[in-house]
């Protein structure tokens, strides 16, 4: 009789305490047991968007680079990898590993969203405890708080089915200019760095006059490149001063030797343990701790570490230690039909002083049963993102409330109707990828030194850059205009984008992100072994290397190809 008693809405207090996050968190664990549509009714609208807008002004006074400093060695800082929307599991590593307090920080290393039935409120969690120590609890991003994978991993899905048509789009509109100033990345105690995805790229560097932009593509970043970073903006893409943000929340780990772009994903690099040893010795530091690969990346790696534990050592050097870390357990929430289950555990690390460098796993079990759901994204979606174009602007969610009207062709087709398109003359005129997406600047802040004293509060006043403030300024306008993202001009073929000249025994094609990719002839990509696409059938079941693929240069073109080839693909990003 009790569970028919309707729940007043959560009212926001002015002072968010622990206590009432626990409140909140029962009230909102409680509905998600009676569908989609209840979230609203203890979640209204606007208490939802107060809180995002609440906790951007807090990310945003932080640099890419967030120095947590414990004041006091008996302080613990608990690291956690991807949740991916699965809320009850997040609840569970709070039973696990204890909540936020003076004495215990949190890092949330990304991927709060998508995939799972429960991101908005998994997000909403995370930024209550944030609101409650704000220099006690870090919010990183990782590639999942991005426009495009949110619009095609079902988070913008969940969005729609739990505020409906005349809400979803201002909360997605707050998600957004959230995720696009959330910092990149964590120095602990300067022994320990924490970011999503994996090591990166020094920033390219302008030159003046007549002299084009130098580009060094293949130098490793230092931590110096790190507190000067932009963000990336709504949609880190790999170009221009988005590209060390696209590296740090894509890149992988390898046991191959080199610093090499990573064509399996077709953004970030990849980095062998020479380059993994260099930077930690570089940099003075002990430890990197990372996330972003769950137990369906890790299913072909052979060389890598499964993630059944929810934790992998992936570089051991004389330097120091490289370790990836998961936080979801039982992952994916969703699979398809007739494919086993992982049944992975979950994994927190818990790092200790005075020097912060050792890690204890804490592993913990998912929270089953789950309450009953469906997911939000297509299962046979693209999984490598050289396969996916970027979500254009009229899709962000401002002023479209269904599907992407330029959505690539093939993305949302049968294989029979991909094959048919890719052998259909003009059939990628049907969508217009005219424009390109200009992500808005970001002007870093001066570095920040974080106490672990809640009485020591740094407050670093709003910013004072006029360039910010015009660029913000803009992509407000665009949004009230109705325009979503600016679209830029210039470049050579009707895109946007620039003609370059291709190197010699080289095969051209354009990424997800808008990244120009020169494959070598012949060089390889990685093939998922048992892939789960239900179009195996169109390509025999098999992948093909890189030198196979024709020269891309339209991406529509290169998605229709894509998908008529039923391109084994690497899963969960």
């Amino acid at each position: 009789m009790g569970d028919q008693v309707k729940q007043d809405p959560l009212e926001l207090p002015s002072l968010i305490t622990p206590g009432w996050i626990a409140e909140a968190q029962a009230v909102i664990e409680k509905s998600t047991w009676k569908g989609a549509s209840a979230l609203q009714e203890v979640l209204p609208k606007q208490t939802l968007i107060s809180i995002l807008q609440r906790t951007e002004r807090l990310v945003f006074q932080e640099a890419a680079l967030v120095e947590v400093n414990p004041s006091s060695p008996a302080t613990s800082v608990v690291v956690v990898g991807d949740t991916h929307g699965q809320f009850h599991d997040a609840c569970r590593l709070f039973e696990i590993a204890g909540t936020p307090s003076e004495d215990r920080m949190y890092i949330f290393n990304g991927d709060f969203v998508d995939r799972g039935a429960w991101g908005i409120e998994t997000l909403v969690l995370f930024c209550l405890w944030k609101l409650a120590f704000p220099n006690k609890v870090f919010m990183l991003r990782g590639n999942h708080e991005t426009v495009t994978c949110t619009m095609l991993y079902g988070f913008k899905g969940e969005l729609e089915a739990k505020y409906g048509k005349s809400g979803w789009k201002n909360v997605f509109a707050a998600c957004k200019k959230l995720f696009a100033v959330l910092p990149l990345s964590a120095l602990i105690k300067k022994n320990t760095l924490v970011l999503h995805g994996g090591l990166f790229r020094k920033q390219p560097s302008r030159a003046t006059g007549k002299n084009k932009r130098k580009v060094d593509e293949c130098v490793v970043g230092n931590l110096e490149d790190l507190r000067k970073a932009s963000k990336g903006g709504l949609d880190p893409d790999g170009i221009g001063a988005s590209r060390l943000a696209a590296d740090v929340q894509w890149s992988d780990p390898t046991k191959t030797p080199g610093f090499l772009e990573n064509v399996a994903r077709g953004i970030g690099m990849t980095f062998g343990p020479e380059i993994t040893e260099r930077f930690l010795r570089d940099n003075n530091l002990k430890l990197i701790l990372r996330s972003h690969e769950g137990p369906d990346a890790r299913d072909d790696r052979e060389d890598m570490g499964n993630m059944l534990d929810g934790y992998t050592e992936d570089h051991v050097t004389p330097a120091g230690r490289l370790l990836t870390i998961f936080s979801a357990p039982d992952y994916p929430q969703f699979m398809a039909d007739g494919v086993d289950r992982y049944k992975n555990k979950a994994a927190v690390a818990v790092l200790s002083g005075p020097d912060y460098d050792t890690p204890v796993m804490k592993q913990y079990e998912a929270a089953l049963p789950r309450p009953k759901a469906t997911p939000y994204y297509d299962l046979y979606i693209n999984d490598s993102d050289e396969e996916l174009e970027e979500v254009p602007s009229t899709a962000s969610g401002m002023t479209d409330d269904k599907e992407p009207k330029s959505a690539p062709v093939g993305l949302f087709m049968s294989g029979k109707e991909a094959q048919e398109a890719a052998t259909t003359p003009n059939a990628g005129k049907k969508n217009d990828f005219s424009e390109s997406v200009e992500k808005p600047s970001e002007t870093q802040h001066a570095e920040q030194q974080v106490d672990g004293d809640a009485n020591n509060r740094v407050d670093l006043g709003p910013p004072s850059s006029t360039e910010e403030d015009a660029a913000r300024a803009a992509e407000a306008e665009a949004e009230a205009n109705g325009n979503g993202n600016a679209t830029g001009s210039g470049g050579g073929d009707g895109s946007g984008r620039p003609k370059l000249p291709r190197p010699t025994g080289c095969q051209r094609y354009w990424t997800a992100g808008g990244t120009l990719r020169d494959v070598p002839v012949g060089a390889g990509r990685r093939r998922t072994k048992g892939a789960r696409s239900q179009d195996d059938s169109l390509s025999g079941g098999g992948g093909f290397s890189a030198g196979s693929l024709p020269p891309y240069v339209d991406p529509a073109l290169a998605a229709i190809t894509m998908a008529a080839a039923a391109v084994t693909k690497p899963n969960g990003y």
